[in-house]
């Protein structure tokens, strides 16, 4: 670059070396800026890396669907000669429970919904309603393509049970279970499991009528009876829906008990109203009696 005839050597050099300033400025900021934006990338990155991890720790290469469990289901046996559940799937027996408990009702419903209706346009009881599809026999005549499936499932519960959870890094305190039978299961139950009940549902071995449990199916579950082994599905609850018996206002009568309440009140008054009149016709007959009296009978004076 030429300086002007008017301008010093000095004056050149300080506009040169301003000019290589402002340059090295630039590049610095763009650097910072090159940096700044790989960071973000970055961190972007790890977040939605953390996004897809389960709650529980899992990772991203187990990650599931709300639809489907399956892909974490594959190391453990369908079905077992050995009752109860098996102390090798510790793990995997707390991390879908886990992850039952914790996901999102609504979704895990529909995800349900979504499924069993595809199951009901596929099997025989296609041209019944949807809302008669015998969910228990399609699952048991067909336990594997249910694995890890989300369902819904309505009926009453038998022997619920409470107790604490084993070590687990799953976030699971407690074991809710529960024996769950459906019109269509007969007497054949499908084993519930979750970590609560619905607040003030009694505990214990009797029935409890309009229950609804949501949740995954886990796998099937050998237990003895009759001194011969069964399988019942094992279903990891996301929600279970409980409506507690109302209890009887005095206007809350059926049919029946309104024609006997009727009935009696009017035999009571049938016999009221027979009392008096007999009343009235004995004091009648008395009367003409007295009357007839006098008038046979003159006056003494």
């Amino acid at each position: 670059m030429q300086c002007k005839n008017n301008s010093t050597i000095d004056d050149c050099r300080a506009v040169l070396i301003h000019k290589f300033d402002c340059r090295l400025s630039s590049i610095a900021l763009r650097a910072l800026l090159v940096v700044l934006s790989l960071f973000i990338a970055f961190c972007f990155q790890q977040e939605m890396g953390w996004a897809q991890e389960s709650p529980f720790g899992i990772a991203p290469e187990q990650a599931v669907s709300v639809e489907n469990l399956a892909p974490w289901l594959t190391d453990i046996p369908l079905k077992t000669r050995r009752t109860g559940f098996l102390p090798e799937e510790n793990e995997i027996y707390y991390r879908v429970l886990g992850y039952a408990s914790s996901a999102n009702p609504e979704q895990v419903k529909i995800a349900a919904n979504e499924f069993l209706k595809e199951r009901w346009k596929q099997s025989k009881y296609s041209k019944r309603p949807f809302e008669e599809f015998p969910v228990y026999v399609d699952m048991y005549l067909d336990p594997e393509a249910y694995q890890g499936r989300p369902v819904i499932m309505s009926g009453h519960l038998q022997r619920t049970v409470i107790s604490d959870a084993g070590k687990n890094e799953h976030g699971v305190d407690q074991l809710c279970e529960a024996w769950l039978y459906t019109d269509d299961s007969q007497s054949n139950p499908t084993v519930v499991l979750s970590t609560s009940f619905p607040e003030g549902m009694p505990i214990g071995e009797q029935a409890i009528d309009h229950v609804t449990v949501t949740g995954y199916i886990y796998r099937m579950y050998t237990y003895e009876a009759r001194d011969t082994g069964r399988f019942a599905p094992v279903l990891m609850a996301n929600h279970i829906q409980w409506t507690p018996p109302q209890a009887k206002n005095s206007s809350d009568y059926s049919l029946l008990q309104i024609i006997f309440i009727f009935g009696l009140l009017l035999g009571v008054s049938l016999f009221i109203a027979l009392m008096l009149q007999q009343r009235w016709l004995v004091k009648r007959e008395q009367e003409r009696i007295a009357q007839s009296l006098l008038e046979e009978e003159p006056p003494k004076f």
